[in-house]
């Protein structure tokens, strides 16, 4: 699920909800970097750039933001921290990270 497929008046309650841990993640300078955008840098695939930046950046996000990622997903999808994470796995929780980081609305916020 992504920002874009909350609906209605929920769309209102989202946002309040997600302000707070954006900001968070938005405030911490290492974090951030996962969200830069940056060209390659010459003689070096795209692709290749993007899973150096991941190595990078990613892991400091992951492990400082723990608790803002999951506030985050589980507004998404409309359920408590506590029961995201009590029935979250390594196979759904990369797949909940995969979606999100990925979802250009929420990647906006970080531009």
């Amino acid at each position: 699920m992504t920002l874009s497929d909350v609906k209605g008046e929920r769309v209102f309650d989202v946002i309040a909800d997600i302000i707070d841990p954006i900001t968070s993640i938005a405030l911490d300078k290492e974090a951030k970097k996962f969200f830069e955008r940056k060209p390659a840098p010459e003689g070096v695939e795209p692709w290749d750039f993007f899973l150096q930046q991941l190595r990078d950046s990613l892991p400091t996000l992951i492990k400082s933001h723990k608790h803002d990622i999951c506030k985050i997903i589980a507004t998404i999808k409309g359920v408590s921290v506590k029961k995201y994470v009590s029935e979250m796995t390594l196979p759904s929780l990369l797949a909940d990270l995969t979606g999100l980081l990925t979802d250009q609305e929420f990647r906006s916020f970080f531009v």
